[in-house]
């Protein structure tokens, strides 16, 4: 075999092999990959008894009973809603609702990935949201010994549909969600307790009989400390309680009696000569 010939031959394999690796199938991200569609957008007006409803309002959307979507309203009188589904989905009929009333009839149903839809809503109900006042934690400062506790009150009132409920959420401390108990003049009240140290902020919810909700995010503040804290905590800079100090301590309402009598325990430890 000449040189020549040698040469041709491993040309010929060359390309031979280029050809074959170009035949080979090649894998896209378009192949393999599904990108989502984007969940079906409903807007336009939202009218009870020809007025707007009122920002804060919760509209949400339901397939076959099965919540799909939900978004306040942010503009009174206008919504905006995404329903969330999937190809098998097609043909449904979806629900809207304004708390627990569902709107007048319309004709709508599920599309997987189609454009938004202008679709104006009307309701018959009452869509006004309960009124929270004087929401507070008293006192503020508690033992984290599981027994010392806060008591936290709220007006809460609803002139149109009347309050069904008002929870507080104690997750924050450990806790699960609490019933508030109703008293006079609509004053709601719920004790709290807590074996966690820190400084906690509650969220209490009223609901009134046609599911509009109101909530309360800012006003309830316990802060529960460790006994082992309260020296360094309400001390004098020389880590002891002064006669005034002490004065002072007894007379803030902001304190609870446990820690109160965890710090007189800490005062009279040398003696109950220093009364």
């Amino acid at each position: 075999m000449t040189i020549k010939d040698r040469h041709l031959r491993i040309l010929t394999c060359l390309v031979i092999l280029v050809l074959g690796i170009s035949l080979v199938p090649v894998s896209s991200a378009s192949d393999t990959d599904t990108i989502p569609s984007l969940p079906n957008i409903f807007q336009g007006k939202l009218i009870t008894e020809g007025t707007d409803v009122p920002a804060g309002t919760m509209i949400s959307a339901y397939m076959d009973s099965n919540l799909v979507g939900s978004n306040s309203i942010t503009e009174a009188g206008k919504y905006k809603i995404g329903v969330s589904g999937t190809e098998e989905d097609n043909g449904k009929k979806i629900v809207f609702k304004l708390g627990l009333v569902e709107s007048e009839p319309v004709s709508v149903t599920y599309q997987h990935g189609a454009a938004p839809v202008e679709l104006d809503l009307s309701f018959k109900g009452d869509f006004v949201l309960p009124v929270i006042e004087s929401c507070s934690a008293s006192p503020m400062y508690i033992l984290n010994d599981g027994k010392d506790y806060s008591t936290v009150s709220a007006k809460i009132s609803d002139e149109s549909s009347g309050v069904m409920s008002v929870n507080l959420d104690l997750t924050p401390i450990g806790g699960g969600i609490a019933s508030m108990t109703p008293g006079n003049g609509g004053i709601y009240t719920c004790n709290v307790n807590s074996n966690l140290a820190g400084e906690f902020k509650l969220t209490l919810t009223a609901t009134d009989y046609f599911g509009n909700k109101a909530t309360d995010n800012s006003n309830i503040s316990i802060t529960a400390v460790k006994e082992s804290e309260l020296t360094a905590r309400y001390a004098g800079a020389d880590g002891k309680f002064s006669a005034e100090e002490i004065k002072n301590i007894v007379n803030d309402n902001r304190i609870s009696s446990g820690i109160k009598y965890a710090i007189l325990a800490i005062y009279f430890a040398d003696g109950w000569d220093r009364i």
